[in-house]
């Protein structure tokens, strides 16, 4: 397969995952009932109820694109995850150190502009996320952590990988796939708050993420970069403020 074919299916399939993930359930009446329904057979409450099963779609959506790609390139499942040499350490702490200072730098533009804007609020109300804090406290790193370890062995490893050992150059692969990965992320917001703030922290990430795939040869470093960062943002969104908003026992989704 030619480097522009993969690009495209590349594309279309990580649209499509998303477009199933998101649209079913795009309707707050939908969800609630879903969420009812659900609650109903697993004795959980609605909200965490629908965390894990928006959580379990989707992965599961997200394995079949992974799947479907992977067949495409002639990338071996094995070398997505070669272990780093010991100067990784090194190079991941300075990727985390990198990666937070730019986005508070993205935050703080933000406020800059626009001083009265929520962001902990904002972040907080996007539909993935919501469900997450809806879960007892210890599962808010788990899902998190879940979903960036899958989104890193995609964008990170068989797409950016992939097209390397298609013949592209690195240049073209590291930007095609930020940027995938993060039109991927705003695609799941609603507000130009919430695509303001998931799009650069992505554009971070992903270029970060990338540079340390390309430097190791492998995703692990990319992904406990990613894991570490999404599991302390998404906890930091559950600020005291929105805690006092919040109807207790009130389904919110």
């Amino acid at each position: 397969m030619s480097v522009p074919a993969f690009a495209a299916l590349t594309t279309g399939a990580v649209a499509v995952w998303l477009a199933l993930y998101r649209l079913p359930f795009n309707d707050p009446a939908r969800r609630r009932r879903t969420a009812l329904w659900l609650a109903g057979r697993t004795r959980l409450r609605p909200e965490a109820a629908f965390a894990v099963f928006g959580t379990l779609v989707y992965l599961v959506l997200g394995a079949l694109a992974l799947a479907a790609l992977l067949a495409s390139t002639p990338l071996a499942p094995g070398r997505l995850f070669t272990v780093p040499g010991p100067g990784a350490a090194l190079a991941l702490l300075l990727a985390v150190l990198g990666t937070s200072s730019s986005t508070i730098l993205c935050v703080s533009l933000l406020y800059r502009l626009r001083p009265r804007t929520d962001v902990p609020g904002e972040i907080a109300r996007i539909q993935w996320i919501a469900s997450v804090l809806a879960l007892p406290r210890h599962y808010r790193w788990t899902v998190p952590a879940a979903a960036a370890l899958f989104e890193e062995v995609l964008f990170r490893g068989v797409v950016l990988l992939g097209l390397g050992a298609l013949g592209s150059g690195p240049a073209f692969a590291l930007a095609f796939s930020t940027c995938l990965f993060a039109a991927g992320q705003v695609a799941l917001v609603s507000t130009r708050t919430q695509a303001y703030v998931l799009g650069t922290s992505s554009l971070v990430l992903g270029a970060v993420g990338g540079l340390l795939t390309l430097a190791t040869g492998g995703v692990l470093p990319a992904l406990v970069l990613h894991m570490s960062f999404a599991g302390f943002y998404t906890n930091l969104s559950a600020s005291p403020t929105r805690a006092a908003r919040t109807t207790p026992g009130r389904l919110s989704l």
